[in-house]
């Protein structure tokens, strides 16, 4: 069995978000610790994570602080499942100023990566695991298994 059929069967039926880029990859060298969804899940654990093909996030990839991690967009991977990283907890972004460990990683950083306007939620990720075998992959909206 090949090393990419072996890949795949691993982590099928695991849950997969899918992010535009360069979220996706700022996720996956850890500077990204939390994204922020108009949208909350009761799920909770490991989370593939899968860098969209769209191209959009373009313009923002060119500015600080994105260039500080983000060297050429155009190398970043699309339409794969890029790694995995743990969905520890969601939180209202209202009540993010209530607890000490939360407000520890919202750096300036954080802030710009993210979209922390009132009614959205910041799901907390931790132990990002970047794959050197990159998946092909068709991401979905919302939460996904990836079969």
């Amino acid at each position: 069995m090949s090393d990419e059929k072996n890949l795949f069967t691993l982590f099928v039926n695991m849950k997969a978000l899918s992010l535009l880029q360069p979220w996706a990859s700022l996720v996956m060298i850890g500077v990204k610790k939390i994204e922020t969804r108009s949208w909350a899940t009761d799920y909770r654990g490991t989370l593939l994570i899968h860098a969209s093909q769209s191209k959009r996030g373009s313009v923002f990839a060119n500015q600080a602080p994105f260039t500080r991690y983000i060297k050429d967009f155009n190398t970043l991977p699309f339409g794969f499942i890029i790694g995995q990283v743990t969905l520890e907890k969601i939180l209202r972004v209202e009540d993010f100023s209530l607890t000490d460990d939360v407000m520890n990683l919202l750096t300036l950083e954080e802030k710009a990566f993210g979209d922390y306007k009132g009614n959205r939620f910041g799901w907390v990720l931790s132990d990002p695991v970047e794959f050197e075998n990159k998946i092909p992959a068709r991401g979905q909206l919302r939460l996904w298994e990836f079969f």
